[in-house]
Parts: C-alpha cells; sequence; structure tokens
C-alpha cells in the first residue's frame, strides 16, 4: 500500500503546494466515527426506498449548477482536462437519475408459493457500513458509481479518498451535506494506512470497496477476507485495442486515439495495447504519429489543450522507469513527442512497437500517455495477444464485419468487449473485470445489489 501519511493536494502543472491535511487521528477518534456512522445506518436501512431516493434529485441538480466549480478542483488538483473534469461531474448526475428511476424495480421483494401453505418472501436488505477505498484520476465519480447504489440500497459509506485529490473528496462532501441525506451516512475521512486495516478489522464495518492497483486491492481483499466482509475490488487494466484488417482506419483514428490518451492516459480502462493487422501497421504508426505530434500539451484549464500533466510526480518517474524497462527489453520507440512544458509533471506522448511477448508493456499496465503497438497476422495470433495478460478488465474491436468481431469477442477474455468503440462506462451497465483486474461489479442493477444480503422469510400458513 502507499506510504503517504499525510493528504497533499499538489497543482501537477505548477507543481505547487495548494493545500495539505494530517491524518494523525486516534484509535479512539475512529472507533467513534465509525459508530456514528453505524448508527444512522440502522435507521437507514429501515428507512422506506421513496424516502432513501429523496437526496438524488437534489444532488443531480447540485452537480450541475457546481459542475464548473468542481471541474476546475480536480483539473488543478490532479491534472485531469478541465473538458474532461466537467464531463466527468456532469456523468455522475445522470447517474443519481438512474438510480433514483430504476431502484425500486431493483431491488423490489418477491414471493414464491411453494405449496402445502408455504409462502417465501426473498428481500434484498442492506448489509451495513461499506468502507469504500478511492482512486484519484476520477475523484468525482469514483467515489459516487460507488457510493450512490450502496446508500440507496440502505447502507452507509466510509468514504477514503486519494492522497492528492482531497480538495476534490471535500467539496463532494460539501454538496452531499447541502441534500436531504441524513448525517454520519456519507462521511469522508483521511486515512492512512494503518488506520484503513484498523477499519477494515472493525466489527461495524460490514464490508469494503476498492479501486486502484492489483497489488494493493490484492492486500485489501486479503485483510477483509481474513475478517470474512465481502468485497468488490476495480484494479488495473491492460485493455487490447483490436484494429481488424477490413476497418477504416482514417474514420476511427480519432476515437480510437483518444481511448489512449483519456484523462492524460490515466484511466484503468484506457486502451494500453493496440493490435493492429500486419497489412495496416505501417499506415495505423504513420497516422498516429501525425494525429499526436498534433496534440497540444500543456495547461488543464486551456480548452484547447489535449494532453496535460501526469498527476503526481511519483508517478511520472515510475511511468519513465516502465518505458526505460521496456526498451531495455527489446521494444522499439518509434516516436516520441520532444516538445514538453518544462515546469509540471509532463511525460512526453511515445509510441512503443516491435514489442516482445515478454515485454513489460505486454505485461504491466502503462499509466500516461504512451502507446504499445502490436502486429498480428491471424486471427488465433490476436487471441493469443490480446489473452497474454493478467488482466481482464475492458476490449475494442474495430470492424466493419460486426459477426466476425462477436465471433472474436467470445474468445477474448474480458470482462466487457466493446465493439466499434472504445471502452467506457455506462450508470446503465454493470461495469467490471476478471482476471487480476478485480471482482464485483459496479454501476447497473448489479451495482445497486452489491452490497444487498438475501433475506428469506417462510410462512406456514394455518
Amino acid at each position: 500500500m502507499n506510504n503517504q501519511s499525510q493528504f497533499k493536494s499538489i497543482n501537477p502543472f505548477s507543481e505547487e503546494l495548494i493545500a495539505e491535511f494530517d491524518t494523525v487521528v486516534s484509535e479512539v477518534y475512529l472507533n467513534q466515527s465509525i459508530e456514528e456512522i453505524n448508527r444512522a445506518q440502522k435507521v437507514w436501512m429501515h428507512t422506506p426506498l421513496s424516502q432513501r431516493i429523496a437526496f438524488l434529485p437534489e444532488l443531480a441538480q447540485l452537480l450541475r449548477e457546481q459542475a464548473d466549480y468542481l471541474a476546475q478542483i480536480a483539473s488543478e488538483e490532479m491534472g485531469k482536462l478541465f473538458s474532461h473534469a466537467k464531463a466527468e461531474v456532469l456523468k455522475s448526475a445522470s447517474l443519481c437519475e438512474y438510480y433514483e428511476a430504476e431502484a425500486a424495480l431493483i431491488l423490489g421483494s418477491a414471493q414464491k408459493d411453494l405449496g402445502n401453505g408455504t409462502m417465501v418472501k426473498i428481500e434484498k436488505i442492506a448489509l451495513g457500513t461499506v468502507l469504500g477505498i478511492f482512486p484519484w484520476n476520477f475523484p468525482f465519480w469514483q467515489i459516487l458509481r460507488s457510493a450512490i447504489p450502496t446508500l440507496v440500497a440502505g447502507n452507509a459509506m466510509l468514504v477514503k479518498p486519494a492522497p492528492n485529490v482531497a480538495q476534490s473528496a471535500l467539496a463532494l462532501q460539501k454538496i452531499l451535506e447541502q441534500t436531504c441525506l441524513p448525517k454520519h451516512l456519507f462521511s469522508t475521512h483521511f486515512l492512512n494506512n494503518e488506520q484503513i486495516e484498523h477499519a477494515i478489522g472493525n466489527p461495524k464495518i460490514n464490508a469494503v470497496t476498492f479501486t486502484g492497483s492489483t497489488q494493493t486491492g490484492a492486500h485489501i481483499a486479503g485483510l477483509a477476507g481474513k475478517h470474512l466482509k465481502p468485497v468488490v475490488v476495480e484494479l488495473g487494466g491492460s485493455d487490447p485495442l483490436i484494429l481488424l484488417d477490413d476497418v477504416d482506419l482514417p474514420a476511427v483514428i480519432d476515437e480510437v486515439l483518444f481511448s489512449r490518451f483519456q484523462n492524460n492516459g490515466q484511466s484503468c480502462v484506457a486502451a494500453k495495447r493496440f493490435l493492429v493487422h500486419t497489412s495496416m501497421k505501417d499506415l495505423f504508426l504513420n497516422l498516429a504519429k501525425e494525429k499526436i505530434a498534433a496534440y497540444k500539451i500543456g495547461n488543464p484549464l486551456e480548452s484547447d489543450v489535449f494532453i496535460g500533466p501526469i498527476a503526481r510526480k511519483d508517478l511520472q518517474e515510475k511511468l519513465q522507469s516502465q518505458v526505460q524497462q521496456c526498451l531495455a527489453g527489446g521494444a522499439t520507440l518509434f516516436w516520441q513527442q520532444d516538445q514538453i512544458p518544462s515546469t509540471g509533471y509532463f511525460f512526453p506522448p511515445s509510441i512503443l512497437c516491435q514489442i516482445p511477448t515478454d515485454n513489460l508493456a505486454a505485461q504491466e499496465e502503462l499509466f500516461g500517455p504512451v502507446l504499445s503497438v502490436f502486429e498480428y497476422s491471424s486471427e488465433e495470433e490476436l487471441i493469443t495477444i490480446a489473452n497474454s495478460t493478467q488482466y481482464g478488465l475492458g476490449a475494442s474491436i474495430f470492424t466493419s464485419n460486426l459477426g466476425r468481431a462477436e465471433r472474436l469477442a467470445n474468445q477474448i477474455e474480458s470482462g466487457m468487449v466493446y465493439i466499434n468503440q472504445m471502452v467506457k462506462s455506462d450508470p446503465r451497465i454493470s461495469f467490471g473485470g476478471i482476471k487480476k483486474s478485480g471482482f464485483g461489479r459496479e454501476l447497473g442493477p448489479e451495482g445497486l445489489l452489491a452490497f444487498c444480503q438475501t433475506k428469506t422469510t417462510w410462512v406456514k400458513q394455518k
């Protein structure tokens, strides 16, 4: 786990310290906080659903009204382009509206007549208090896509945000406090690693959700398992983006490249490995180089900037080390941008090719504006390359032959496959991966049921 003991907001464009928050709290204080959350949850879970969803339209309205304000905080705090940050906030508002409309149907109880005068009632009941440990790359969406269905189901959530997006987390907490959601049900705490482990072991924490790296996710899942607590983990990805030999490359190139460079290349579902047929490899490389070279790099608050800085200096340094290892391991640097700002945690957009199967770029996640290109000559080779990773979050296939794409999709080891579109999330559809990309699902009906237990009541009629 990350050993940071303090929450620091550092502007990755200017490298200036914005704010710093100490996480040193006593064990007694943390236990008291969990107790308050737990007491509020016990009341909340027995509150009628019509009242539990009442805060959702209020929250959606506030998110829309304050979208610019929130977007600026995220841009200054972690380098996200302003337009992308605003889109994230608005998407979060649509999440509220989805669960407001669908919660009653998803959580509805059912009855079964077993005969001989026996009736069984089947209900979905809240688990209790959920500890949510969240990443920095989507500081509003990642929290809300988990917290909203968790709260609607009758649970409470103790939110532990990432250390470098403390101001985004506080802004979100403040907005929730402006709704009719009762106090303590959504509670943000700046916890260090020791406090996280203590919270997981607290008997009044009933479940855990984590989004982040595979290594840390395995540790969190292990702690939850030790205490027999349900856990949802959404981890890393090395998503393949497959370009079949029949695709109209100029027509799709902009979306294909956006799938790599969205959020400055820092997204778990961003395309990491580009699988290109031999017949179009040179065309793809040259077209990609031409397009990427034209992207403006700079201040994420400027409307014409396409790529901003890496979120933290340590992440920038890690990416630099990874690329060096890729090249030392036999990969070729086809092209790299040589003009980037001298101040800020920028990494030059790069294209790697001729990558060996055991290369780091083939096996690990490169979190930044680095495009890794793999060549294939047959469908069998394509599937082998696509599946030769420890991850299985998402995959994309671009083609003019839908039947062929669907056949190939059935062979790809991934929780989600998108045909003729980039991997993305949608409030209405379940989201999650397989293999070392995690387990459990968020969003859609599954996201609302993730932290519910199924309760059956048997009634023998006289």
